[in-house]
């Protein structure tokens, strides 16, 4: 539009008319097309760069949305961790506990060594008295059973030598009684055959010795009473002998009867306390399986946490350089616009 005047000048100094509106009507026409071309380009820059400004509102929108989802992974992220954190801490406070509870090898050796003294020496000497006593009796009862046996034999020989000599007075007394029914035979025939008178003397001598004869044998009599009673006594005696050796013999195996089944208790016994050193030695191990889990589990959760802190780092890396990217690009977008603006 500011070359038109120059234009106009010339034309009006040559005179040519036609030539000039001619050539004014083509400038028109060119001045008229490069206006629709700037106005198509203004058009298009326009368009362009409402696109751009949606677009980079759209980026602001995007990048607002990022950065909240960075808010809300770390947010996450943070909560991940603090929840890791508490359960590793419970794991190390619940590692701690087990290995209280856990005993170590040496605890369970002193442990062994402690109940062996405090079992093997009382058992050993309560055993070592058991079978003093159990030895003990064991030979009284063999010297009871000796005495048994020697009174026993003393008795039956006592009660042969008994037999003996009630035999030998039985035949002595039958055969004085014989003799004695025979002197009585004779004195009674010889009274028969002589004179009462004539021999008077004689028979009041006979009645003398008779008297004799029967006080001699109630003596004997009376003796053979003293010996029956003697034999009823040694044989009574011999009985209470007997009676005491068996109640002696059943109270002697009464107490060792009594010593078995003590010594099988203690025996029992002691097996329950090595069955229980056996389950503490199970419950050890289990114990010690427990804390090797719970150490597992303790790198397994560090292991996590580290990847879990590298994971977000990553993604923090990641959104920080697609929003750098994204601002680039609508710098150099607005750079464009506005140099083809300015063009």
């Amino acid at each position: 539009m500011d070359t038109l005047p120059n234009i106009l000048s010339p034309v009006g100094e040559s005179g040519d008319l036609a030539s000039s509106q001619a050539e004014v009507q083509k400038l028109l026409i060119d001045e008229r097309m490069r206006c629709e071309h700037h106005k198509t380009n203004y058009q298009t820059l326009k368009a362009e760069h409402t696109r751009l400004l949606n677009e980079y509102t759209k980026s602001q929108n995007e990048l607002k949305q990022l950065l909240h989802e960075k808010q809300t992974l770390h947010d996450q992220f943070q909560l991940l961790l603090a929840e890791v954190r508490e359960e590793l801490l419970d794991k190390n406070r619940e590692v701690e506990e087990l290995k209280l509870q856990v005993i170590t090898p040496q605890k369970l050796e002193l442990l062994k060594t402690q109940i062996q003294q405090d079992l093997e020496t009382p058992m050993r000497e309560h055993f070592r008295k058991l079978n003093e006593e159990v030895e003990k009796y064991r030979t009284e009862y063999n010297k009871l059973r000796y005495e048994h046996t020697f009174l026993k034999s003393e008795y039956e020989h006592q009660g042969a030598e008994h037999i003996r000599i009630l035999e030998e007075a039985k035949l002595k007394y039958e055969s004085e009684i014989a003799r004695l029914d025979k002197d009585k035979e004779e004195l009674h025939n010889q009274l028969h055959s002589i004179d009462p008178t004539r021999d008077h003397k004689r028979v009041e001598e006979l009645l003398r010795e008779k008297t004799q004869l029967q006080q001699k044998l109630k003596g004997l009599e009376a003796e053979v009473a003293e010996l029956r009673a003697q034999k009823e006594n040694s044989g009574m005696q011999a009985e209470n002998i007997q009676r005491i050796q068996m109640r002696q013999l059943t109270e002697m195996q009464a107490t060792t009867r009594s010593l078995e089944a003590e010594k099988q208790s203690v025996k029992l016994q002691l097996e329950c306390v090595e069955k229980e050193l056996q389950m503490s030695n199970e419950q050890n191990t289990l114990l010690m399986g427990k804390l090797h889990k719970a150490e597992r589990e303790i790198n397994a959760l560090t292991t996590k946490v580290e990847e879990l802190k590298h994971s977000h780092k990553l993604e923090i890396t990641n959104i920080k350089l697609e929003t750098a990217k994204a601002r680039s690009d609508i710098e150099r977008e607005k750079n464009k616009i506005q140099s083809e603006m300015d063009g």
